[in-house]
């Protein structure tokens, strides 16, 4: 005997659910786990709320109109009542391809990939065109690691459902991971062909094209990027970073900044903010960034060196000394081989031969390639001829 107000109430519940695009029966999740906020979420909750207390099979999975409510905790974020509900249903329901699905996806949801692909294949079972049910095996086992499992699955989506955008716009990221580049620009050329507006199709698209060395490419793509959303900060941040590859230091300057508006505790863009004053020769505002990274990120050893050389640039090369050694004891320092290569150039001004040699072997030690560059330079080169024959020495 059926109950009229959880009726009424299931119907509202459903209702939602699809009026918002979430499915009362087969789950349609947004992308990146989207889920409802605000009053509509608010609306949902209180219809839970009257449910439970109406039917309290509903919560259990119990009920032959649980799916409805485990869709609702899933629209709002509720993932573990909602796995409890579609876990009940599929013991009680094998044949059910909605609710091995909704299964599956809210798994996904739960960071529990193994046992999303499970629910996922036994939904496949039941209905092998399922191009939704490959998309999200996919996703799973791009969670996994599994790049090339991840990759079959998403090309199988597609195969059954040539539009799907999600599964072009995902198969590009995980092509980008594995580093293969051109089928990435390739997968998302088909993205942007099915959706133009997507900022991120265009931003993702740079990436693999600066990975390229394409770098009109990828700047084009990083303004393509910004039209479509100009409060795109890792476009404005990928691009500045080409600006300065390529000595456009005044826009990469621009791009920095605008990166910085929109993402004040960017530390990486505050530093390369700096770097790039530094190339300008605006030493001053150069350890201004520096110092705000710094206060962001006291231990940030690259910066100290950064700051370091900006002082030695503007000849305060006690205040430049200071930072090399204090990067060398940051986190990240003891193994930052240039504040020990930099500090050694400094002593060896200084005349300190001992503490020159000392810094110098430990920078050849974390990046051998210095070696090189320390016997071009006449002081460095000569440190190291000492340190040779000293070496010598000890041998025989």
């Amino acid at each position: 005997m059926t109950n009229p107000v959880v009726d009424k109430l299931v119907g509202r519940l459903a209702g939602l659910l699809e009026w918002h695009g979430l499915g009362s029966a087969v789950l349609t999740p947004r992308p990146r786990g989207g889920r409802l906020h605000g009053d509509d979420a608010a609306e949902v909750i209180a219809l839970l709320d009257e449910l439970a207390a109406a039917d309290s099979g509903l919560a259990s999975g119990q009920s032959t109109r649980s799916l409805i409510f485990g869709n609702g905790c899933f629209a709002i974020g509720r993932y573990d009542e909602a796995l409890t509900v579609y876990q009940s249903l599929a013991d009680a329901l094998p044949g059910d391809f909605a609710v091995h699905f909704n299964l599956g996806v809210t798994c996904l949801r739960r960071r529990q990939p193994e046992a999303a692909i499970r629910a996922l294949t036994v939904a496949l079972e039941l209905d092998a065109f399922s191009a939704p049910a490959y998309y999200q095996r996919g996703n799973a086992r791009d969670d996994m690691g599994d790049g090339a499992g991840a990759l079959e699955e998403y090309a199988t989506a597609i195969g059954l459902q040539p539009d799907f955008l999600q599964a072009h716009y995902n198969r590009g990221i995980v092509l980008n991971t594995m580093g293969r580049y051109q089928e990435a620009v390739r997968a998302f050329d088909d993205v942007v062909a099915l959706r133009p507006d997507i900022s991120n199709a265009y931003l993702n698209r740079g990436v693999a094209r600066d990975e390229l060395d394409d770098t009109a490419g990828a700047i084009s793509d990083y303004r393509q990027a910004l039209d479509r959303n100009p409060d795109n900060g890792d476009a404005r941040f990928n691009r500045a970073r080409v600006y300065y590859r390529l000595g456009r230091y005044r826009e990469a300057v621009a791009d920095y900044t605008a990166a910085i508006a929109l993402r004040p505790d960017d530390v990486e863009a505050i530093n390369n903010r700096g770097l790039a004053y530094d190339a300008l020769g605006r030493y001053e505002e150069a350890i201004a960034d520096y110092d705000e990274a710094l206060r962001l990120r006291p231990e940030f050893a690259e910066v100290l060196s950064n700051r370091g050389a900006a002082h030695e640039s503007l000849g305060d090369l006690d205040a430049a000394l200071d930072d090399y050694l204090a990067a060398q004891s940051a986190a990240g320092g003891p193994d930052f081989a240039p504040a020990y290569y930099n500090a050694a150039r400094l002593y060896a001004d200084q005349g300190d031969i001992e503490l020159c040699a000392e810094q110098l072997a430990e920078a050849i030690r974390l990046q051998p390639s210095l070696h090189d560059e320390a016997e071009s330079d006449e002081t460095l080169g000569w440190v190291l001829d000492l340190s040779r024959m000293r070496d010598e020495q000890r041998a025989s």
